[in-house]
């Protein structure tokens, strides 16, 4: 396994090794588990937001290897997993209130990434927990408009709208799940969206007390979503960790093949993503979407590894999480410029959608 990628000079393998054993019970445990600093590890895993599937591959190392975490260490990872596991039957809660909701509305929706990823785990309460995200039928001008007639004022962009808290959970109303700046590759996307929508409208879990997309859609939709925070802000280990279980649940279920991800526009990060999920947490080869791009794959994970969850950690020139405008935007700007030998269709045609997307959100702002 090696892990050299740019960006990054310190040496995090042994944390990637342990989370890749974190992952996989059948594994060995690494060798360097014992050269661990686990004060260090608990502040690389909320930076990454993966603190709960740590500490579930703390929970079965055995007596000898425990020994070598300090009692406040262990009282620290334990209070975490447990907040989390509360945090997530709070959020469960409230998005099948949100979900049942819009149905008693009359529309048709479906939990997106947060709780539908954390289903996807082996414990479904050991996801760090987000804002909820519900794609509801109708598209934007229908959705927006119902929105505002319950709350108006509330911040829109070209795929959601702000809606009221849930409680204490924020709660993003989606008309797209996703979107790419590239004006072909996302006609094609939304179009793959649409085609696949009565599927993830209709897949209730009723255990839980909504409908969370297919496995077929979320291949491609948490693709894109990695896509577009890779562009414009960072990824973390989180979103890796989601498409690990996502790929590693459904050994059975057809992969998208090479030519409909170039069609959409996703090959390249698609070849990315494979590389990390396979060198770096051992996903086995007949479970990848693709052939992994090793170029690629290390500036992927040299990203991770510098900006942890969403970039917010990021601490390059105009890195890390900001509200100011002008800086944010240079952050995008910066990005593209980054990533342009990377992704050039993406990093070339972002900053014209971003101009577009401002006169967008004018007219429908209310």
């Amino acid at each position: 396994m090696h892990y050299l990628c740019p960006l990054v000079k310190k040496d995090y393998s042994s944390y990637l090794e342990f989370l890749r054993w974190c992952l996989d019970a059948s594994a060995p445990l690494p060798t360097s588990v014992d050269k661990i600093d686990w004060t260090d590890l608990y502040r690389f895993a909320r930076r990454q937001t993966v603190e709960a599937t740590y500490w579930e591959g703390i929970e079965r190392l055995d007596q000898s290897h425990k020994l070598l975490l300090t009692e406040t260490e262990v009282l620290t990872w334990m209070a975490r997993a447990k907040k989390i596991e509360r945090r997530n039957r709070m959020v469960y809660e409230k998005a099948a209130w949100v979900w049942n909701n819009f149905r008693r509305e009359g529309f048709r929706s479906c939990v997106l990434k947060g709780q539908g990823n954390a289903l996807l785990y082996p414990t479904p309460y050991m996801r760090t927990p987000g804002d909820i995200d519900i794609w509801v039928e109708g598209g934007d001008d229908k959705v927006i408009s119902y929105v505002n007639g319950i709350v108006s004022g509330k911040k829109v962009t070209y795929h959601h709208i702000e809606f009221l808290k849930a409680g204490k959970v924020s709660v993003e109303v989606h008309y797209r799940p996703s979107w790419m700046s590239h004006p072909v590759h996302n006609k094609r996307l939304q179009a793959w969206f649409l085609a696949h929508a009565d599927a993830c409208f209709s897949n209730e879990k009723k255990e839980w007390g909504f409908c969370v997309p297919t496995f077929e859609f979320n291949v491609i939709f948490l693709l894109s979503h990695i896509y577009t925070h890779l562009i414009r802000e960072g990824v973390g280990l989180r979103h890796v960790v989601d498409y690990y279980y996502l790929l590693q649940g459904n050994p059975h279920h057809p992969r998208p093949s090479e030519e409909e991800l170039r069609r959409l526009g996703l090959r390249h990060v698609a070849g990315a993503l494979m590389w990390v999920l396979n060198n770096t947490l051992g996903l086995p080869d007949d479970l990848l979407i693709c052939q992994p791009d090793e170029r690629r794959g290390r500036v992927l994970l040299g990203e991770i590894l510098k900006g942890g969850n969403f970039g917010k950690h990021d601490d390059r020139a105009f890195g890390g999480s900001t509200k100011n405008s002008v800086r944010s935007n240079m952050r995008v700007a910066t990005r593209d410029l980054r990533l342009l030998f990377q992704y050039p269709s993406e990093c070339v045609t972002e900053p014209w959608f971003r101009v577009w997307h401002y006169f967008w959100r004018r007219k429908h702002q209310s």
